[in-house]
């Protein structure tokens, strides 16, 4: 169910005044955003509010996981888990060519 009340916490948690928001959408009048938060708004304005304040426009629904902004540090986060992920891709290459090295190994042992 469309929870527009999100809104309203995403613009004070980022300290935006509403009139900015607005203006992103193209509309000035106060009674705009008491629409588009207590309304039913279409999917195409509620998809620009979404990219203002960069967030999925699953955030405005009341699903059973609570919304989650992505912040600048979400993307220190994420280069810090690709290098994970790459150091551990070449973790299991070299498994990988320590296991062949091994079973030739043993296939060589085992022929004498």
């Amino acid at each position: 169910m469309y929870n527009g009340n999100i809104i309203k916490q995403l613009l004070a948690e980022k300290k935006i005044q509403n009139k900015e928001l607005l203006n992103y959408l193209g509309t000035e009048a106060n009674s705009s955003l008491s629409q588009i938060v207590n309304g039913n708004p279409t999917v195409r304005r509620l998809e620009k509010v979404a990219d203002f304040f960069g967030v999925s426009m699953d955030v405005f629904f009341n699903r059973e996981k609570p919304y989650q902004t992505f912040s600048t540090n979400d993307l220190n986060n994420l280069q810090l888990f690709k290098d994970k992920i790459e150091l551990l891709e070449k973790l299991l290459e070299e498994k990988d060519k320590r296991i062949t090295l091994l079973e030739n190994l043993n296939q060589a042992l085992s022929k004498k």
